[in-house]
């Protein structure tokens, strides 16, 4: 799978629908994501010989959130402090002072991923995906503070798995029961998916982060797991460090549960934006431990930047040699 996961381009008229997959396409991608795709995207799309998956999150409206607390996450009192003050904070300024790439608390609302009406609302939300779309893409498949809801449901679980074996680590039981949460519903949705329609493609892309442990998600469930190599915002990863990730999630790939896919993500912000060189680097990194695999996001720096979008085509079509020797 070759895919561009967008969000930015136009897509309001359908010739600016078109012209997204046109672009994609003729960049060298095989496969688009996007939010909500609609009938012009896919025809296109189906001329090209492009798949279209339709992105999902766990995403839940305040109103929802108000309405039935129950099937959300709930997080500590100081967490949701922390979320109402960084809502302050300009996140880009921030990243890059404090050297974090992601927040410190997801801001809105999410499904608690155990509940059982929570999860008849995401089948509902891979059905109608499917009924346009060739397949769907998870995102935003994690915790709100990065390691454990704290709703009744899931309390009452720990408290269960606790009484089970006390003498364990309370910090390992909540570690252990988060981590199966996000299995399961990796498991649950994948099924669906497929009994939906069995031809369907299901990926994802590995975020928010897993504190307890980074490398989680060779355990989900899906035919291409997602997971970042190199990230959108400032400071840029050195390479050492974007090599050292992609071959630990390569090692711990286990091809009968999902095939590994490295993300690269990079805005067009011009302060955010790479040099050729830097994005020939990585992309080669891709390739040695993604094999043919990859994802990058968004097309809009591709689209505004012809030297990075050269780089990637070059990539994709596999004439990077030159790269592939560095």
């Amino acid at each position: 799978m070759k895919a561009a996961w967008d969000w930015h381009l136009p897509r309001v008229t359908e010739a600016e629908q078109r012209a997204l997959v046109a672009f994609a396409h003729a960049t060298g991608f095989d496969t688009l994501i996007v939010h909500d795709p609609t009938p012009a995207m896919m025809d296109e799309a189906q001329q090209r010989g492009v798949n279209v998956c339709a992105i999902i999150t766990p995403n839940v409206s305040d109103e929802f959130a108000h309405r039935r607390p129950e099937c959300c996450q709930q997080i500590l009192p100081a967490e949701e402090a922390i979320a109402a003050a960084m809502r302050s904070v300009d996140w880009e300024e921030y990243t890059v002072r404090a050297r974090r790439w992601f927040p410190l608390v997801q801001p809105g609302a999410l499904f608690c991923f155990e509940h059982p009406l929570a999860q008849a609302e995401l089948k509902a939300r891979v059905d109608q995906a499917l009924a346009v779309a060739d397949g769907v893409a998870f995102d935003g498949f994690g915790f709100r503070n990065h390691y454990a809801c704290f709703c009744p449901h899931c309390q009452e679980a720990r408290q269960g798995l606790m009484a089970g074996s006390p003498d364990r680590q309370a910090a390992d039981i909540m570690a252990s029961h988060a981590a199966e949460s996000l299995v399961r519903v990796s498991q649950l949705l994948y099924d669906h998916a497929k009994t939906r329609k069995p031809t369907a493609i299901v990926t994802n892309h590995v975020w928010p982060p897993f504190r307890p442990d980074p490398y989680y998600a060779w355990r989900l469930k899906l035919d291409y797991c997602s997971q970042t190599i190199s990230w959108f915002y400032k400071p840029h990863w050195s390479l050492t460090r974007v090599a050292f990730g992609a071959s630990e999630m390569r090692q711990l790939e286990e091809p009968s549960i999902n095939r590994f896919v490295p993300f690269i993500g990079m805005f067009h912000d011009p302060q955010l934006v790479r040099t050729p060189a830097r994005l020939a680097a990585e992309l080669a990194i891709a390739r040695r431990y993604g094999g043919d695999h990859l994802i990058f996001c968004s097309l809009r720096v591709l689209q505004e930047y012809p030297d990075l979008r050269q780089v990637v085509e070059e990539a994709l079509t596999g004439h990077d040699q030159a790269a592939d020797g560095m």
